[in-house]
């Protein structure tokens, strides 16, 4: 596309958004009166989603797990931006794969979609590009306000380009001009209407609120090399109270009660912390790996979610757009949604972190194998996720033989599990070997996440 060619596309597609909902598409509450249309082809013979390759899905999810590492997007924003991001990539194609259903009156706040006018033809890809870019893009950036973030140069640059570049392949391919425009217009108000439903979910005004930790010997404080001489701001205290997906609430899936806390060598909440140390003190060559392999610190990585969105890509990256663009939606559900449960158990425990404990408690020298994240405790969020997202992609892809080798890049080598929930658990356990994580938090974690996972698959039908 030229310079002016690609001037004149941003014109037309400033003045669509500008109008509102575009020509070419209906609310499902609005079928009966179709409006206007932009251009009507001789042949209106849509090609089904499932005619095109992944790609046009698996670059979208790639740039934005990109745009979380390098903005160091920490892990519940970045299993928000991910959910999000797949729900729109499903929604973008969903009435191009026959007998399939959109999410629209089966997630939270999500009443109603723009649909396609059957009258027109569209380019599936195209209405891919469109959806996404203006969902992406669509309000004015101010950091961290957006859904999807766009923090450094080379993210911003990414993610404002895609859209634009994926539309000119599709021109190049010799998509007719008319079907283009129908694709266009529809995808931009898919865009507009996604961008309000995520941005009405509660997080802008909720990563705003104050607060003030508890303060007392059981309550979470920031960790470091002593208890002395640390502020630092516990990371979204409120994102628990963030509406659901699937949920009704979080008190669905709220784990129990943390054990009592005591200081007491005898007690329970000692033991807790005692097989932390423990595990530490006598950690393995393969332990040591584990934890690594599972960090998936922010900044580093993607996050945890990132990590299993990972896992969904390579298992996607052969197959149709129809089967990648069901397989992100169905399997990034759980990051949201098992996050929110997992702030709100946090935040509303505030539990003291084994680092803390151990050094007023048991050993004032020790250190933690891997650093301890800014927020409390009780439960753990890589075990909630990992979870979740075991049960869900045993459901979708089913279970049999797994290797992960998506961290081949970064020096480690691949393992293997005898179905994606083992490797769940194997993410579950890492939390203990990098001294992160009572066991309790860890289980009862774990057993959230398959809790948010079985409401996931009671209530979505795709």
């Amino acid at each position: 596309m030229t310079v002016n060619g690609f001037m004149r596309w941003r014109v037309q597609a400033a003045v669509i958004l500008a109008g509102g909902l575009a020509p070419g598409c209906m609310l499902e509450s609005d079928k009966d009166e179709a409006p206007p249309v932009l251009a009507r082809t001789e042949q209106r013979v849509t090609q089904p989603t499932s005619d095109f390759p992944a790609t046009y899905a698996r670059q979208w999810m790639t740039n934005l797990a990109n745009s979380v590492r390098w903005d160091t997007i920490h892990p519940a924003v970045a299993a928000r931006t991910y959910s999000y991001g797949a729900v729109g990539v499903y929604e973008a194609v969903v009435h191009g794969m026959p007998g399939k259903r959109s999410l629209a009156g089966q997630l939270n706040g999500l009443d109603a979609l723009p649909t396609p006018d059957p009258a027109l033809e569209y380019d599936w890809p195209t209405v891919l590009a469109q959806t996404m870019h203006v969902f992406v893009m669509n309000s004015a950036y101010v950091f961290p306000n957006r859904v999807f973030f766009e923090f450094t140069t080379f993210t911003q640059a990414s993610l404002q380009a895609l859209g634009p570049i994926q539309i000119g392949f599709r021109r190049a391919a010799g998509v007719p001009v008319g079907v283009i425009e129908n694709s266009i217009a529809f995808g931009s108000a898919l865009g507009s209407a996604l961008s309000a439903w995520a941005d009405a979910d509660g997080y802008r005004a909720l990563r705003y609120e104050g607060f003030i930790p508890p303060v007392g010997p059981q309550y979470w404080v920031p960790t470091g090399f002593s208890d002395f001489d640390k502020v630092h701001i516990p990371e979204e205290p409120h994102f628990g109270e963030v509406r659901p997906l699937v949920m009704t609430s979080t008190d669905e899936c709220a784990p129990p009660p943390p054990t009592p806390f005591s200081t007491e060598p005898g007690s329970a909440f000692y033991a807790q912390a005692k097989a932390v140390y423990d595990a530490e003190v006598n950690l393995t060559d393969e332990q040591r790996e584990n934890a690594r392999f599972w960090a998936d610190g922010p900044g580093a990585t993607p996050t945890p979610a990132g990590h299993w969105l990972a896992l969904a890509t390579k298992t996607l990256r052969s197959r149709n757009l129809a089967d990648a663009a069901l397989g992100y939606a169905f399997t990034s559900l759980g990051y949201l949604d098992s996050f929110i449960a997992i702030w709100q158990s946090k935040y509303q425990y505030n539990v003291l972190r084994p680092e803390t404990y151990i050094r007023r408690h048991i050993d004032p020298g020790w250190q933690t194998f891997l650093p301890t994240p800014f927020f409390p405790e009780y439960v753990s969020g890589h075990s909630g996720v990992s979870g979740a997202s075991g049960t869900l992609f045993d459901t979708l892809f089913g279970a049999g033989p797994v290797v992960d080798d998506t961290k081949l890049r970064r020096g480690f080598a691949a393992r293997s599990f005898a179905n994606y929930t083992e490797a769940a658990r194997e993410a579950m356990v890492s939390r203990l070997y990098g001294g992160i994580h009572y066991p309790m938090s860890n289980e009862n974690g774990f057993a959230l996440g398959q809790c948010v996972a079985a409401r996931i698959v009671e209530r979505i039908h795709l």
